[in-house]
């Protein structure tokens, strides 16, 4: 059976080729594989050797957008017009070809925030999202079944990032592939993390499918992987179905060693660590021997990705603070911040912890609450917890934050500032500046664009959360100027820039 044979078959009672709409579009997340995919039954229709298990990346993936237009085919990668001679083009072109109507041509673009054939399934994400485009583009209203089988066409693993979460790749016994697709698992943990640490963003120089061949042709070690993967699915779903971490980190981290085992025995040998890549694999050996359970797992390529547990997050971070930790499911006590340019243009989210090992520029606040008493102006202050990750004991402006993605600023400043100080007044922006710091005590970087806002009030007594705060004070504008001159150790870092845009702006709010 051929591939067109099996898209005929699947689009047999939908209008095959009709234009239906404008453009469709589609993300799909890109996912790793806990129990690895390696090895062909059958090469023209991706069919595997075994079943395999992943877990879908969250936001990490790609988004593709798909119209007729023009009288070729173009195709545009993060910006980037890919030349009909590139051998992405030439694959992404064959599958095209699969639901190309006659004399149609295409414009695709495609938006991906993962490295292109790197060994973070950057083509499972891509075939996944270009089949759910193509969905919506001829309003075929497949369901995710068929939508599998039909990505699986493009590239095998795409079939498991049609879906979140954890999604098992059901190998199937049939000559057609009709029950060879992924399947989404119950099992949600929002507590998991993984940790995507890139050792090469270089095109690898032997594609997973070739390597795949190879390894299955002349490796001796082969013939015992299908046993090896039945045992370790076997052991993954027992680890989901109780949620034991280790059992689930240790079944990965052996079935990607023996599948890297397996590629070596290969001839001639395949081999996709680099020096890198076996350092960092000690580092995590070294992690565990401190008590701190992470594992890996790698792909076909050089790049790793730890997977560990919500609460030893700091702890992988101080070890590996280049990492990009991913929530592969939504966790509601996560905190993300808003990452932005020099511009404060909004280009991403990273949780709190790891926005301040790794220094990078996100957006936060400063609340200024003043008041007027005799002809003088007053600014609230107050004492930072001890509790605090930085700067703890110290005092500060009324309040600070930072704006959730996507939440306006003025919303998340009057919102801190009744969790913090036990009131709220209306909150007007001043203006914003750019600090860094360093806090060598903590080993933590700020490096913000600081909103500042101001609000009015006159009140005396505040009921402030002991958690956030251990004191507050009213205090003279130009007493505190000179304090922070003489006495700069007892307040925050950033308060003198506050009280300076404060100052430079007062006439225009008194």
């Amino acid at each position: 059976m051929q591939k067109i044979d099996v898209v005929k078959h699947i689009l047999r009672h939908t209008s095959l080729g009709s234009f239906f709409c404008g453009e469709g579009s589609a993300f799909a997340p890109s996912n790793v594989a806990l129990c690895k995919y390696w090895g062909k039954r059958d090469l023209e229709l991706n069919l595997p050797v075994t079943s395999s298990l992943s877990i879908s990346l969250g936001n990490k993936g790609t988004f593709t957008k798909i119209k007729h237009e023009g009288t070729t085919d173009n195709y545009i990668v993060n910006g980037v017009v890919i030349g009909q001679e590139a051998q992405f083009a030439k694959r992404l072109k064959e599958f095209m070809d699969l639901f190309r109507p006659h004399g149609v041509h295409y414009l695709v673009e495609i938006d991906t925030n993962v490295p292109i054939a790197a060994g973070f399934a950057s083509s499972a994400c891509g075939f996944a999202s270009l089949v759910q485009a193509l969905n919506k583009l001829y309003d075929w209203r497949l369901d995710k079944k068929d939508l599998s089988i039909l990505a699986r066409l493009g590239s095998g693993s795409a079939c498991r990032s049609l879906f979140e979460g954890f999604v098992e790749w059901q190998r199937g016994d049939n000559g057609d592939g009709m029950d060879s697709y992924g399947i989404k698992l119950e099992c949600v943990w929002p507590e998991l993390r993984i940790g995507m640490l890139m050792v090469s963003a270089e095109e690898k120089a032997i594609s997973s499918r070739r390597a795949m061949q190879l390894t299955v042709e002349t490796s001796p070690l082969y013939a015992a992987w299908p046993d090896q993967v039945a045992a370790d699915l076997s052991n993954i779903r027992l680890a989901l179905t109780r949620k034991d971490f280790n059992l689930l980190g240790e079944i990965a981290e052996s079935n990607a060693i023996s599948m890297h085992t397996t590629m070596w025995a290969a001839k001639p040998p395949i081999v996709y660590s680099l020096p890198e890549t076996f350092a960092a694999i000690a580092k995590v050996q070294e992690l565990r021997l401190a008590g701190i359970p992470v594992f890996f797992t790698q792909d076909a390529g050089p790049n790793l990705q730890l997977l560990f547990l919500v609460e030893h997050e700091e702890h992988v971070l101080r070890v590996f603070p280049e990492l990009e930790v991913v929530l592969p499911f939504p966790d509601s006590n996560a905190v993300r911040l808003t990452l932005v340019d020099e511009h404060d243009v909004m280009v991403g989210s990273c949780e709190k912890l790891a926005a301040h090992i790794q220094g990078r520029l996100h957006r936060a606040f400063s609340v200024v609450i003043l008041r007027k008493r005799d002809n003088n102006i007053e600014i609230l202050l107050q004492q930072r917890s001890a509790l605090k990750y930085h700067s703890a004991n110290l005092w500060s402006n009324t309040c600070c934050g930072h704006p959730k993605p996507g939440e306006d600023i003025v919303a998340a400043a009057e919102e801190r500032l009744r969790e913090e100080m036990g009131f709220s007044v209306p909150l007007t922006e001043l203006g914003k500046f750019h600090y860094q710091a360093k806090f060598p005590d903590v080993d933590l970087i700020e490096n913000e664009i600081d909103h500042v806002l101001v609000g009015f009030s006159d009140l005396a007594a505040l009921p402030f959360n002991v958690a956030e705060v251990q004191d507050y004070r009213w205090v003279d504008i130009l007493e505190l100027q000179k304090d922070l001159q003489c006495r700069p150790g007892q307040y925050t870092f950033w308060l003198s820039s506050v009280i300076e845009l404060v100052q430079l702006k007062i006439s225009n709010v008194f």
